[in-house]
């Protein structure tokens, strides 16, 4: 074996030796930051509990969403409304305000087993396929189906169907708001967790002391206007009760960089999404 073979076998031996080395020290030191974060975590959530906040586990799953658009579907509910049967309707705003002939009869603790039923047929409500029933965002008075984007529901009061329910449990009613032309307009990205956004609400002092945070669930929200269309974006929609005043309020958290979500969504050019 010549001088040089072995001077290239030592090279690529001392190669690999520092490329290992050098894994195991980025392995090393991820591993410590992460149990290092984790450690924080746990002790935010024992302060929680100590300012007497109640909560079920929280997932420390990250999840992943989009940047989706959409666009308020007035003229095609206006150009759809008479397929539908059974009903009065009227248009206002962009927003279908229906009055039914025959009030339906639901179930108290599972309206969805009759309104399912309802909303899949095309005369009775259109593109019903598309909602799904919320419970979380469901009152007693009112039952929300909620349109979905990329397999999320949407929060707001676009892409909703509203049944109002009345006296005996009937559904007298319904509003709908209809969301189309939905796009991606940028790639995969992933999201904070939920124990992430929660405890992010806790420590920006959004959670009171001596409160419940009843759910917290991830779905799309508006949060960026263009010129004809809205930008929707992965968020935490957190419910908090007041223990001692019963107190209802509901916190929106960006899901992608962790800040509180607008009430009035900030206007841009679409442009700076599709980069």
């Amino acid at each position: 074996m010549n001088f040089k073979r072995i001077q290239w076998i030592f090279v690529i031996a001392f190669t690999i030796f520092d490329v290992v080395l050098a894994s195991y020290f980025l392995i090393g030191t991820h591993f410590t930051a992460m149990v290092k974060q984790q450690s924080q975590q746990q002790t935010i959530l024992k302060e929680m509990r100590n300012d007497e906040i109640s909560f079920a586990n929280l997932s420390t799953k990250q999840q992943t969403g989009y940047y989706i658009s959409g666009k308020r579907a007035n003229s095609q509910l206006a150009a759809a409304v008479n397929k539908l049967n059974d009903q009065s309707v009227r248009l206002s705003n962009g927003m279908l305000i229906s009055e039914l002939t025959s009030p339906i009869k639901v179930s108290m603790l599972n309206p969805d087993q009759q309104l399912n039923v309802f909303i899949k047929n095309s005369h009775h409500v259109l593109y019903g396929s598309q909602y799904a029933y919320n419970r979380d965002l469901s009152t007693a008075n009112t039952i929300i189906y909620t349109q979905k984007m990329e397999g999320r529901a949407v929060f707001g009061s676009e892409g909703q169907l509203r049944f109002k329910v009345g006296k005996n449990h009937k559904v007298y009613g319904y509003t709908q708001t209809y969301l189309n032309n939905i796009q991606v307009l940028r790639p995969r990205a992933v999201t904070i967790s939920q124990q992430e956004a929660v405890i992010w609400l806790y420590k920006h002092n959004y959670i009171p002391n001596n409160s419940k945070i009843r759910w917290a669930k991830l779905g799309y929200a508006k949060t960026l206007l263009t010129k004809d269309q809205a930008v929707y974006v992965p968020t935490w929609y957190v419910e908090i009760k007041t223990k001692s005043s019963g107190d209802v309020q509901h916190l929106r958290v960006n899901a992608f960089n962790s800040t509180l979500m607008r009430d009035t969504p900030q206007e841009i050019d679409t442009t700076q999404l599709n980069q």
